[in-house]
């Protein structure tokens, strides 16, 4: 299911696949990256990110060689989005 734009009352349509999202949070797990998708509203211009996996692609404390590789990701910062939680 897409989702919707509660504005515009619009399905959001897929803008870009292969999004990272990046959360940063306190110590024992400082950060998380997650495969997810950008949704924009056709209507407004709104902009979300939705459709993750069951979890994180990489967590600080299980995986740093695979939070190490990604970090190339960051060639393609446009791809990386960061919050923190």
């Amino acid at each position: 299911m897409r989702p919707v734009c509660v504005l515009c009352r619009r399905e959001m349509c897929c803008a870009k696949t292969g999004r990272v999202l990046e959360l940063l949070s306190p110590a024992p797990a400082p950060y998380q990256l997650w495969s997810c998708d950008e949704w924009t509203c056709a209507g407004c211009g709104a902009t979300v990110l939705s459709g993750y996996g069951r979890g994180p692609m990489v967590e600080a404390h299980v995986d740093s060689e695979g939070y190490r590789k990604l970090r190339a990701y960051e060639a393609h910062a446009e791809n990386i989005v960061t919050i923190e939680v």
